[in-house]
């Protein structure tokens, strides 16, 4: 037999509605097994990096961690207008990206203030 298994309980109340219900009891909770969580193990002293390999794991991070920013700023510099790939500066770049999102932001609230007024005309005619 399943230790596990809960059997069906007869419905002998008409506050049910019709519902399927099962119920426990509190021996059937009991005697489960209690789940452990993973126990922690340590690496055996030659799974261990060296000095030098947690140096060199270090520096790779930092390098890929490096390349992605200056990833993202050559993508800035190719979505907004004001920016080019010549002489550039992080900050320029941050202040350009800012102006050109602010006004992003300007034209997209004019047009919905177009639409509203578009939709009003519409609605009265």
């Amino acid at each position: 037999m399943n230790p596990y298994h809960i059997p069906e309980q007869p419905h002998t109340s008409s506050q049910d509605d019709g519902a399927n219900c099962r119920k426990r009891s509190t021996n059937d909770i009991a005697s489960r097994p209690k789940s452990k969580g993973r126990e922690r193990r340590r690496k055996a002293p030659h799974e261990l990096l060296t000095e030098a390999e947690k140096k060199a794991n270090h520096i790779a991070s930092e390098q890929k961690r490096r390349q992605n920013i200056r990833l993202g700023f050559d993508q800035l510099i190719d979505i907004v207008p004001s920016l080019t790939h010549g002489n550039r500066s992080e900050a320029v770049i941050l202040q350009k990206s800012v102006e050109h999102i602010r006004h992003l932001i300007s034209i997209k609230n004019d047009l919905k203030s177009q639409v509203r007024d578009l939709q009003s005309l519409l609605g009265e005619s």
